[in-house]
């Protein structure tokens, strides 16, 4: 079983049943959607087809919404001589950028989304288009006009992202868009939800508000790309439920060299709290174009898993990319070669520099008796995941797995190194011992993980719950 997970964005090169179902195939263990783009009609016909084509292959699979939270963004530009709505600007001009979104944009200026941004720009300050393409400098402000001029010339189209790299902009956490897809995410079933440009651990409350009144709490992962973030997180990582690495926009807004730093930093803080780790952004960024990854590409990915992440992610690889397929396999290949002969390589966790609360404790005592036996499998009942994420951070040889009774937790454990996710109609503490146990070897020897004969470690993690009021870790001969 491959243990590194693969996370692969949604898009137009692969929309419908059939590519859905090859996905699935290829290896995609989450699929993203991304309300950056694309309608709630396409992104919910999307969704079903990924249900169903996980429920045909047989597979687990998350369904990660991603909401696109407080991004800056040109307004419109007038169509050109060739009908595209794109001017070219050139080093040394001015360039002038209001914040009415409404404004038809020319060679000369254009509107932006962000009602603040004359308030939060002052004179020498950069701001970068679409992804630092572009580069201008502000020379002055003017009632609700931003003047600049061109440092670094280029394409600029409608709705380009605006970056300012170093300025803590006064944007809300969520906006009303961000608000309700949030809302959609949280009723159509989502398993996951990333928030964008996170600031702070006090992002996620808003959020859980939202949550709260649609009835449903959901885990929140966030996407780590503002240098705030970095200045806060670890307080980030240990409110949220997860870490996106998103190392896109941060490169924008952060020197690049910073970025490999703080992408160890990521998984380093999440092993230390017990939280799942994506590493995303051009991570086969070539295979766009390509039908194989470059040897950097390749390199790019086995060290996240070397390093200790939980996940890779796609982007255009499959969302917009000639090669969707290809890459998943590729990627698959690539973590499951990094994962089994380089598994020695991966960072040990020491016990004194981790938190070992809600369970932690019990966690690395079932890392350690699987070790020590040799058992062929870590099972564990869960309600919410924690006790999944637990163990995964320790990186145990062998698989866990991750019993719940809840569809949708069933989602969020997908995303853990190292785990498959199995549904239970019942409860641990509903089952006697024996029983708990007969159920643990049909289970997995019906899914050939394991045969009589065969050690187990069976671990109960949360809420103190104890088999038959005795142990919360046994060892375990499969009958």
């Amino acid at each position: 079983m491959r243990k590194g997970k693969i996370v692969n964005t949604q898009g137009p090169a692969v929309e419908g049943y059939e590519n859905a179902l090859k996905l699935v195939q290829a290896g995609m263990d989450v699929a993203r959607l991304n309300r950056s783009h694309g309608t709630v009609e396409e992104h919910l016909a999307n969704y079903n087809n990924l249900r169903n084509a996980a429920k045909e292959a047989g597979r687990n699979l998350a369904i990660l919404v991603d909401i696109q939270g407080p991004k800056i963004r040109c307004g419109w530009f007038k169509k050109n001589a060739e009908g595209e709505d794109k001017v070219v600007l050139k080093e040394g001009q001015e360039f002038t950028i209001s914040n009415d979104p409404e404004i038809i944009g020319d060679e000369t200026h254009t509107g932006c989304t962000f009602e603040g941004l004359p308030q939060d720009c002052h004179p020498g300050d950069p701001i970068l288009i679409d992804d630092g393409k572009v580069r201008l400098e502000v020379t002055s402000v003017e009632g609700n006009e931003v003047h600049t001029k061109v440092v670094v010339a280029g394409p600029v189209s409608s709705h380009k992202g605006i970056n300012l790299p170093g300025v803590a902009v006064s944007l809300p956490a969520l906006t009303e868009k961000d608000e309700a897809d949030l809302r959609w995410g949280v009723k159509v079933g989502a398993d996951i939800i990333a928030m964008s440009f996170v600031r702070s651990a006090k992002d996620i409350e808003r959020a859980h508000e939202i949550m709260d009144e649609e009835g449903r709490r959901v885990p929140i992962v966030a996407k780590i790309e503002k240098p705030q973030a970095v200045e806060n997180l670890e307080e980030i990582v240990k409110t949220f439920d997860g870490i996106m690495v998103a190392r896109g926009d941060m490169a924008v807004e952060m020197p690049f060299e910073e970025v490999p730093l703080v992408t160890y930093q990521c998984i380093e803080l999440c092993r230390k709290y017990a939280k799942p780790c994506i590493v995303a952004t051009e991570v086969l960024g070539s295979m766009v174009n390509s039908p194989v990854p470059s040897r950097a590409e390749a390199s790019d990915c086995a060290n996240a898993m070397l390093g200790g992440a939980d996940a890779t992610m796609t982007s255009n690889e499959t969302a917009m990319g000639k090669y969707p397929f290809d890459t998943v396999k590729a990627m698959a290949r690539i973590s499951n070669y990094a994962t089994e002969k380089g598994y020695n390589r991966i960072p040990k966790l020491d016990p004194a520099k981790i938190d070992l609360s809600n369970g932690g404790a019990t966690a690395l005592s079932a890392v350690e008796l699987a070790e020590k036996s040799g058992a062929q499998a870590i099972v564990t009942f869960t309600d919410n995941g924690r006790a999944v994420n637990q163990i995964s951070r320790f990186r145990p040889q062998a698989p866990i797995f991750g019993f719940t009774t809840d569809a949708h937790n069933f989602g969020w454990i997908t995303l853990s190194w190292g785990t498959t996710a199995v549904m239970s109609e019942k409860k641990a503490s509903e089952l006697s011992k024996a029983e708990l146990l007969s159920f643990v070897d049909e289970t997995l020897k019906a899914k050939g993980a394991v045969k009589a004969g065969d050690q187990v470690v069976v671990s109960l993690s949360e809420a103190g719950e104890l088999l038959d009021g005795e142990e919360s870790v046994v060892l375990h001969t499969v009958a």
